[in-house]
């Protein structure tokens, strides 16, 4: 069903995938995992024959269904028989259109019945059809556009992090129907750094470094005992990290306090009467399932989503609901590092650029030499090259910019750092340092940070506190909030 022969593409920087050779039978799952920028997204990239600006091939050939993908690939092939999920769902989706519309584009049908049906397919209910994806959680638009994905009944399936914003539950119904995919005769390529996504799910597991396969085998043995060191680095990041701190210091105040907090959407509550303390130096987890108001609550929390009723308490001062009418040392105070980083980097601009205007608006920054420095420091503080600050967001992998989306939040050295899903496009090596990075800034600096999660294991790695939503309300253990000290307590 897809066999790739020896390729090569270049860009100006050097090799991006240098001589990948691989195949997959019909029916076949195959996963491709690895760091951040090993060339997992331009591998999928160029089954369906795209290639990104700034990258051309230097040889070698792509062959699905025995049709050639590159330079073109044939008319019918993308959507018959090979779809593709992006990284970033949402682009997927038209934020105007309903998913009824959308759906029906794809199935080439107006019975509105048959979109119902591929959204039960995909675990959303069949009266979401009448839903716009800015009425859906990250979860849920993931879910909508796998829907769209499998609108026309492809027979190779490419998935570049399908799994990524999902909560447990919405990742075992996810995983699920792709195992029902896969018994109906449809092959998958699965790029994603989840490893215990693909665990029972995939036939064998391509591991990429530095564009180059350096090891492909079963999937049982690679995830029980990689023979190569990239292989290796990624099954160690996701085992389980050191002990968390204990509790936190009698008499220390709150830096940010949130009372009653109750929010709508469309009409619909979202939030109900939701209540959380964040002491300086530590990190409350916020969790639940998709859909159950975490984002919600986050962008109540920096001004973005006006409450209902309720409380946002910065160093036991409240502030207005809405950032505009925030002074400028307040939008400072808390920062927001939002689950894509589309919605915090220009397309069109240098990676540069998004972290100067944070320092010149928020911090008044004005000598050039200084701003370098400055720009320097905070790609340092998140693991990237200095060159990178040169780059447009297109140039770079998903991990890369997300990286830059926290660099960006840390430029105005927030009091607080409000992380929603902030690691949900990184493999599990960059997500480890990320949460370490923020374990120490939290430590460190005494920064309160919110993390915004549906992954036990960034719980489990970084949080000290817990408290758990269900439903837009906090869930209830003996008449008191499920708040956990120390957060590995959770169930």
């Amino acid at each position: 069903m897809l066999a790739i022969e020896n390729l090569k593409l270049h860009s100006a920087r050097g090799p991006v995938l240098d001589g990948i050779s691989l195949a997959a039978r019909a029916g076949e799952a195959l996963a491709v995992v690895g760091a951040s920028g090993s060339g997992k997204t331009t591998l999928a990239l160029s089954v369906l024959g795209h290639v990104r600006p700034g990258i051309s091939p230097g040889g070698g050939r792509v062959r699905v269904d025995g049709h050639d993908t590159l330079p073109v690939p044939h008319p019918e092939l993308r959507g018959r028989t090979v779809a593709y999920l992006g990284q970033d769902a949402g682009t997927t989706l038209t934020p105007y259109r309903r998913l009824s519309s959308t759906l029906s584009s794809a199935l080439r049908t107006r019975d509105p019945r048959e979109a119902g049906e591929l959204l039960r397919r995909v675990g959303l209910p069949a009266s979401f059809a009448h839903r716009r994806p800015g009425e859906l959680s990250g979860g849920q638009q993931q879910r909508a556009a796998l829907a769209v994905a499998l609108a026309r009944g492809p027979r190779l399936l490419v998935l570049d992090e399908p799994t990524s914003a999902l909560d447990a539950e919405a990742k075992e119904e996810v995983c699920a129907e792709l195992a029902r995919v896969r018994e109906a005769g449809v092959g998958l390529l699965w790029i994603t750094h989840d490893l215990s996504s693909v665990e029972g799910l995939v036939d064998r597991v391509v591991v990429l470094d530095d564009g180059r396969i350096v090891e492909d085998a079963p999937a049982g043995r690679v995830l029980a005992s990689p023979a190569s060191r990239a292989g290796a680095a990624l099954v160690d990041a996701a085992s389980p990290p050191p002990g968390r701190p204990g509790d936190p210091t009698p008499g220390t105040p709150p830096v940010l306090r949130v009372e009653g907090l109750t929010a709508a959407l469309g009409g619909r509550r979202i939030l109900e009467n939701v209540d959380l303390t964040l002491q300086p130096g530590r990190c409350l987890a916020v969790t639940g399932a998709s859909g159950s108001g975490k984002t919600t609550l986050a962008r109540c929390v920096t001004g973005l989503h006006p409450p209902v009723s309720g409380s946002v308490l910065l160093d036991g001062r409240p502030v207005p609901r809405r950032a505009r009418g925030r002074a400028a040392a307040d939008r400072a105070a808390i920062q927001l590092v939002p689950q894509s980083p589309t919605e915090t980097l220009h397309a069109l601009h240098p990676v540069r650029e998004a972290l100067v205007r944070p320092l010149r608006v928020l911090r008044g920054m004005r000598d050039a030499h200084r701003i370098d420095e400055e720009v320097e420091r905070l790609l340092s503080l998140v693991r990237l090259p200095p060159e990178i600050a040169r780059r447009t967001p297109g140039r770079l992998s998903g991990g890369q910019r997300q990286r830059i989306a926290i660099a960006r939040a840390l430029a105005a050295e927030p009091r607080v750092l409000l992380c929603d899903e902030m690691t949900s496009a990184l493999d599990s090596v960059a997500q480890a340092a990320v949460l370490d990075l923020v374990r120490g800034l939290c430590e460190e600096r005494s920064l309160g940070v919110l993390l915004i999660t549906h992954d036990p294991q960034v719980v489990e790695r970084a949080a000290d506190d817990v408290l758990v939503l269900e439903g837009g309300r906090m869930r209830l253990e003996g008449g008191q909030p499920r708040l956990s000290v120390p957060a590995t307590r959770m169930p």
